[in-house]
């Protein structure tokens, strides 16, 4: 067997190692199918108040229209004060009460005359299940001498012997009537429960289990002051023991930005890799500057591209196209529902993905194709030798193998992964160096086919590497985006930069470019401005990498990317579509004179496009199939652009 046949070979078994991965993730994908649209109740509460809603009958409109769930949040002590069950009075505000006036209730009456202290809070329960999910959640969060039952019959008095700014924010349990409101309404619950760092299993459990048992809950979206998960921060492993018992699943909030994440939403997830599930939520004051429609969309791409599988609405309190604030979000319901069902999901409850666990021996496996196109590529440069074999696998098989020996395989496959993600798109850019040479095609038909050509061989040698990152990086934490791949905008500087230098200091692409003769040639206008061009270009490919950037997008590129969403389902990346595909398909026509003075320009634009779909690829939370999508969508839209760029430029530089 040749030296390079083995090189192909090991690649081969590299490929299919990655592709047995990808087959298995899809199926995953494809079985966590169900989407639960959850409406918070705080918020519906407040917007039925303020307009005298009957709140019965709007629920049961929008649970008709798609709902399926109601998030009840903890009653905090803060907001006793607006329960018709209950009340709440500080010390001091007794105290003061009892120097202006005899108090008719004689619990309160014989408080005064025996002593009310202004360190205590009296807390009153109305009715006997008020009464007992008090008496429950105050001995969850208070010590027993804390905490004195002044009366046991209805109503119930408690005395707790705390600072009444503190108890705002303690929790006191799942409020019974909005728990039973959806009960009959046949709405799931998804409680919202807030952490106590004081926890330890016995207190979890019993707040899970009397917010999980017989209310149909299925989801536990977490909440509080200080944004952290139940357990956080010792006993985050108990929580997910006792999750796990209840049926719960945990509802992780999407963020941006990783430093909104709740305290210990990585390590919760870590522990209940088959008990995630991805929840979108938009702001109220960032919802009320959207329109209804913008709404809506932001949901459905979500949910088709971003493994989202619980969309956490808030109640709109605007009028749309005529309706009333009733009407508007009963539509809105119905709309986002209509979209799930599009994207051949279910409405239901949230489905986690199932345990996927990618074995050592499938990762050793898909690994193999890293050291092979490395080879590859140093042996287009003269660079070869059995030894060179031998050595590369050896460091892949150790790092793959140690890592795993040392419980770090991550941080192994995320620097694979990486190799991979720049040494293909610089593969697919080497496939095509022949264009840079060959004859211009005589007619504008050939020069189109030739054009797709060199698209085509460009592209499937990158897929190739997108594949091999989809094998070393599928787990269900990337899936869900808690764990990221942290190279992406090393992919998107690397790829163009190293296409770059190899154009210019090697001779595969005929640049015949040395540092002398560099160095001595004059620089035109042209090319400097090109050259500042690209330099801001290059800035701004950087900033704008990932979810959020520094640099928004302007009006028109937020309307075009609408337009393309709502022509194609999945918008396919500008990068591509505008720079990158046009390119290669422009490359076979230059004539010899602009393929030496701008074959840099193309070098540049060339890697700039292949390493974006690998990038494409790199979003590990988007759903395999709305990733291929996107580059077909985006090839096709490429070569439209190319074509019409062919013929233009035949049109207007003769040989």
């Amino acid at each position: 067997m040749t030296y390079r046949r083995l090189l192909f070979v090991l690649l081969a078994v590299g490929l299919l190692g990655s592709l047995f991965v990808a087959v298995r993730r899809e199926r995953h994908e494809h079985r966590a199918n169900r989407v639960e649209i959850v409406m918070d109740d705080q918020d519906f509460q407040s917007l039925a108040r303020s307009y005298a809603y009957d709140q019965r009958a709007l629920l049961v409109a929008l649970r008709r229209a798609g709902l399926t769930s109601l998030a009840v949040q903890e009653e905090l002590g803060g907001a006793v004060s607006t329960s018709s069950t209950a009340a709440v009075y500080p010390g001091t505000t007794l105290l003061a009460q009892a120097k202006l006036s005899r108090f008719s209730d004689p619990v309160f009456a014989k408080l005064a005359a025996n002593g009310i202290r202004s360190d205590e809070v009296y807390l009153v329960a109305y009715d006997a299940p008020t009464a007992a999910r008090y008496t429950q959640q105050l001995a969850l969060k208070f010590s027993p001498r804390a905490v004195r039952v002044l009366r046991r019959g209805t109503p119930t008095v408690f005395a707790i012997r705390t600072q009444a700014d503190y108890f705002t924010t303690v929790g006191l349990g799942l409020p019974g009537d909005r728990v039973a409101l959806a009960h009959q309404l046949g709405l799931k619950l998804v409680p919202r429960l807030q952490n106590d760092e004081r926890f330890q299993a016995p207190q979890i459990g019993a707040l899970l289990h009397d917010a999980a048992y017989k209310h149909d809950a299925h989801t536990v979206v977490f909440f509080g002051l200080r944004n952290q998960v139940l357990g956080y921060p010792d006993a985050i492993d108990d929580t997910a023991r006792l999750m796990r018992a209840e049926k719960l699943n945990f509802g992780t909030i999407e963020t941006y930005d990783p430093k909104q994440d709740q305290a210990g939403n990585q390590s919760l997830a870590t522990a209940l890799p088959a008990g995630t599930v991805r929840v979108q939520a938009i702001a109220k004051p960032e919802q009320d500057k959207l329109r209804p429609e913008e709404i809506v969309q932001r949901y459905d791409l979500g949910v088709r591209e971003r493994n989202v599988r619980v969309v956490y609405l808030r109640p709109f309190g605007h009028q749309w196209a005529g309706r009333s604030i009733e009407a508007t979000n009963v539509e809105l319901v119905k709309e986002i529902r209509d979209g799930i069902r599009k994207a051949g999901l279910t409405v239901g409850a949230a489905s986690p993905f199932e345990t996927f666990v990618t074995r050592w021996w499938e990762i050793a496996f898909a690994s193999l194709a890293v050291p092979a196109i490395l080879l590859i590529l140093l042996d287009l440069f003269g660079v070869r030798g059995s030894r060179w074999i031998a050595a590369f696998v050896a460091v892949d098989l150790a790092l793959v193998l140690g890592g795993y020996a040392v419980h770090h395989d991550m941080a192994a496959r995320k620097a694979l992964a990486l190799l991979a993600a720049i040494a293909f798109p610089i593969a697919g850019f080497a496939a095509i160096a022949y264009a840079f040479r060959a004859p211009r095609p005589a007619s504008l038909g050939a020069a189109i086919v030739d054009g797709i050509q060199v698209l085509a061989i460009a592209t499937v040698v990158t897929l190739a590497g997108a594949l091999v990152v989809v094998g070393l990086m599928s787990t269900p934490l990337t899936m869900l985006e808690i764990d990221r791949f942290t190279g992406v905008r090393l992919v998107l500087v690397g790829s163009p930069i190293v296409a770059l230098l190899l154009y210019l200091f090697t001779s595969r692409w005929n640049a015949r470019v040395t540092v002398e003769r560099l160095g001595e040639t004059p620089v035109t206008v042209l090319q400097l401005v090109a050259g500042v061009v690209l330099v801001g270009a290059g800035y701004l490919v950087l900033v704008r990498s990932g979810n959020q950037s520094d640099i928004a997008p302007s009006t028109f590129e937020l309307a075009l990317r609408a337009h393309l969403t709502t022509l194609l389902q999945v918008r396919p990346r500008f990068k591509e579509f505008v720079l990158g595909f046009p390119a290669l398909m422009l490359l076979p026509s230059l004539v010899p004179a602009d393929r030496v003075r701008w074959g840099w320009l193309f070098a540049l634009a060339i890697g700039v496009g292949l390493g974006d779909i690998v990038d494409t690829f790199s979003h590990l939370h988007t759903h395999l199939s709305i990733s291929v999508l996107r580059l077909v969508n985006g090839a096709v839209i490429g070569v439209v652009i190319g074509a019409i760029a062919v013929a233009a430029y035949r049109r207007l530089r003769k040989p």
